[in-house]
């Protein structure tokens, strides 16, 4: 019963919409396609889900959206297309989404941390999906040529590619902007968010430029052990682009010996979505390691929290990774402290 007024209310959420799902092709459009006389076509250089190239080409603005993760669905709200959302999917509370985000996300017809099944996705009509690599899998949302034969265009996160370093970059949360603002020809938009992440670089390297360089490190905890964040992570490439020395070791998984070793100015902490609840524990965990009291960044009350979600994959939220890791390595710059984007 529960399942057939699920159907029922996704038909009417879908009446009236008008699209076909027989739309654009995403790598090539075939000449029986009916141009948008009021967009201009783009053409974007996008990822399958195999990490290959491909350009996507767009003759018309998507109409029905189904963005997952958290970077997609406020990227997009901040761009001004939240209401083109019909469903949105990955973010644990509502909590957690930008204030100035929430009565956009909100009002998004669906909306769940767990993926939809593949019967409900198609029902929903989108003509556009917005995600990660894992998004896209014969396991999860099915794979980016599926969604292509069927006339949906697929946008596939550069920086989902984990095991791609030069992904990891600043350069690459901009081009994300950049490209969903050209989609949807908000590009004055787009450039004006980048814009307000490079003037706070800029703001914090001028004002720091004469000073020794802070260490830093970026660590997530895993059991007994530390998930380090080097330099070939977004995390690690915000630092560097920020006047600090990053820990890097040949290794991701550390002991706390190995930062013992390296004794940084300032430690953040990383919490992924799955584990916010328990975010002050985790805290309390490594701060209060009797082998860790020799630290410079715990005697001196120096130690972060720093949401994943502002340093993997975050799209308009790169902007609070440079923010928090901004204030954490230049207290005397930023006088107001670290923004708490936890609790």
């Amino acid at each position: 019963m529960k399942r057939c007024i699920l159907l029922w209310v996704l038909l009417l959420l879908c009446a009236g919409c008008g699209e076909s799902t027989n739309g654009d092709a995403v790598a090539s459009v075939d000449s029986t396609t009916v141009l948008n006389t009021n967009y201009t076509p783009v053409t974007i250089r996008s990822y399958n889900e195999k990490g290959q190239f491909y350009d996507a080409i767009y003759t018309k603005e998507p109409r029905r959206i189904v963005a997952v993760w958290q970077n997609s669905i406020e990227t997009l709200i901040a761009l001004g297309e939240g209401k083109k959302i019909v469903a949105g999917i990955g973010i644990p509370d509502a909590k957690y989404v930008r204030p100035e985000y929430r009565i956009a996300y909100e009002n998004i017809p669906y909306k769940s941390l767990e993926n939809l099944d593949l019967e409900t996705i198609l029902m929903m009509k989108a003509d556009f999906m917005v995600g990660w690599r894992s998004t896209f899998t014969p396991k999860t949302l099915q794979t980016a040529e599926f969604w292509h034969r069927r006339g949906v265009h697929t946008y596939i996160a550069a920086s989902s590619f984990g095991n791609l370093p030069e992904t990891q970059t600043i350069e690459t949360e901009y081009q994300y902007i950049r490209d969903l603002g050209s989609i949807f020809h908000k590009e004055l938009i787009a450039e004006s968010l980048i814009h307000d992440m490079e003037y706070m670089i800029t703001h914090t390297v001028e004002n720091t430029a004469s000073e020794t360089p802070p260490t830093v490190a970026f660590v997530e905890l895993e059991g007994k052990m530390l998930r380090l964040y080097g330099i070939h992570t977004l995390a690690g490439n915000i630092g560097i682009r920020l006047h600090a020395h990053v820990m890097d070791l040949d290794s991701s998984l550390i002991s706390m010996e190995d930062l013992i070793c390296v004794n940084p100015d300032v430690i953040f902490l990383i919490v992924s979505d799955g584990s916010y609840r328990d975010a002050d524990a985790q805290m309390s965990y490594l701060i209060k390691q009797p082998s860790l009291q020799g630290l410079q960044a715990i005697r001196n009350h120096r130690v972060h929290f720093l949401p994943l979600l502002a340093v993997y994959s975050p799209g308009i939220r790169l902007s609070d990774g440079i923010t928090i890791i901004s204030h954490g390595l230049y207290p005397h710059v930023y006088p107001e402290g670290v923004p708490d984007y936890l609790h």
